[in-house]
């Protein structure tokens, strides 16, 4: 039962504010810091991931770019192994100082090789979607082969 009646007030008479409202105003705010942290936390943390995922594949890059050079060195091509060479170190290179920067200055770092070495920059996506492309053609299909039946098939004879 309610001994101060239906429409009772908990409003502070010498302050004008209830007095709770400055404790909920001050633990709304230390929520929302608390919230915004831990979203810039898993931010970080998912760009660190991505970050070192897309260096180890720079990295296996470079490793396809060194193996492409031997292999053009043994087909007795010198320009196209000396451009593949080029090609793996810039890669090697860029994948080190991926591993150690954060995620503007990766940007600002991928904008200024394009912007000084424009044909590397293209020629190396050329490249990097040629073996892609050349890799992805070259790997066995990952389809299950259909089990064999104790029936016998019959070939299929439409003409």
């Amino acid at each position: 039962m309610n001994d101060q009646g239906p429409h009772h007030d908990a409003t502070d008479h010498h302050t004008g504010h209830h007095p709770d409202h400055e404790t909920l105003k001050q633990k709304g705010q230390q929520s929302a810091d608390d919230i915004k942290e831990a979203a810039r936390e898993q931010a970080e943390s998912t760009f660190e991931r991505q970050r070192d995922t897309a260096a180890q594949h720079t990295h296996t890059l470079g490793t396809v770019l060194k193996n492409a050079a031997d292999e053009f060195d043994r087909q007795q091509q010198p320009f196209c192994s000396e451009q593949a060479r080029k090609l793996a170190d810039h890669t090697e290179r860029f994948s080190q100082r991926m591993r150690d920067k954060d995620l503007h200055s990766l940007c600002r770092a991928a904008e200024d090789y394009g912007r000084r070495e424009p044909a590397m920059f293209i020629g190396g996506a050329i490249a990097a979607g040629f073996l892609v492309t050349r890799f992805l053609r070259s790997s066995p299909d990952k389809a299950p082969a259909p089990a064999a039946s104790s029936e016998t098939s019959v070939p299929d004879q439409t003409l």
